[in-house]
């Protein structure tokens, strides 16, 4: 049996008193209260799943089997094409396990509580933390780094990908070609494994890769990379992130405790 979640528990997480958070549950507008501290404070309750009553338990387990998706605003035509296909495979993907995909654009960031859950698609930090701001389903990071234990973050594991590719290429050097991102922490991270990196803006860029050994994971670099050069293709878009993606959706929504946040695919 789950050992039941209660209110010093959510205090603890969220670094307040139990007083903090019984002000915020019961919505008390006479105690002078951050809306930064409420706003964590309600997260911590969606992610423990503490429900003071049964109305709020009730409410908890209602589902629109709706998934809400933010992309990353003003982006390159190439970049715009990898979007495109990645809504294409994700709504599919979705729509065979009985859920809808809903597109949200940058300009709406205000609270959306008609989805079950909010994916994050290779954004920046900060804006992702302005749609968590706002709303309290499940938030999801897929394809960008946050490192915040609060959110699931679903990424392709570069360590193994760098690996793979050594074997590929046979000791031979090798470049990763990979479309550009908004999220500096992911920028960090494969800089951290990868000695050379080019991040392609437009057709002339990729012109000037020809005849290169290319470590390529975007599928619109792919097609366009794959006749005239050496190419190891490792797709950031695959069944079997998807597949962990929906598997923490589904421990969020279930309020299900997880250690590991951070998942590499």
């Amino acid at each position: 049996m789950n050992q039941k979640i209660t209110i010093k528990d959510v205090a603890r997480e969220a670094g307040v008193s139990v007083a903090t958070v019984s002000y915020v549950v019961n919505n008390r507008t006479d105690m002078r209260i951050s809306e930064k501290t409420r706003k964590k404070v309600l997260q911590v309750i969606n992610l423990l799943n503490y429900t003071p009553n049964q109305s709020a338990k009730a409410l908890a387990t209602n589902r629109n089997h709706m998934i809400a998706l933010y992309l990353s605003p003003n982006v390159s035509i190439l970049k715009n094409a990898e979007q495109l296909h990645f809504i294409h495979f994700l709504s599919k993907f979705l729509h065979e396990r009985n859920y809808d995909l809903i597109y949200l654009s940058e300009n709406y960031t205000e609270k959306f509580d008609h989805a079950d859950a909010i994916i994050c698609y290779d954004i920046s930090s900060d804006y992702f933390h302005k749609i968590g701001d706002c709303n309290f389903i499940p938030l999801i990071a897929l394809d960008c780094m946050i490192h915040d234990p609060l959110f699931f973050q679903i990424n392709s594991d570069y360590k193994k990908i760098w690996e793979d590719a050594v074997a590929f290429f046979h000791g031979e050097s090798f470049k990763l070609a990979v479309l550009e991102t908004q999220n500096q922490e992911r920028v960090a991270y494969l800089s951290s494994i990868f000695s050379d990196i080019c991040y392609p803006h437009d057709f002339s860029d990729v012109a000037n890769l020809q005849g290169e050994n290319l470590v390529v994971v975007d599928h619109t670099l792919q097609t366009l990379l794959e006749k005239e050069n050496h190419v190891y293709y490792a797709p950031a878009i695959s069944l079997t992130k998807a597949e962990a993606l929906l598997q923490s959706i589904e421990y969020a929504l279930q309020r299900i405790p997880i250690e590991q946040h951070d998942v590499l695919v």
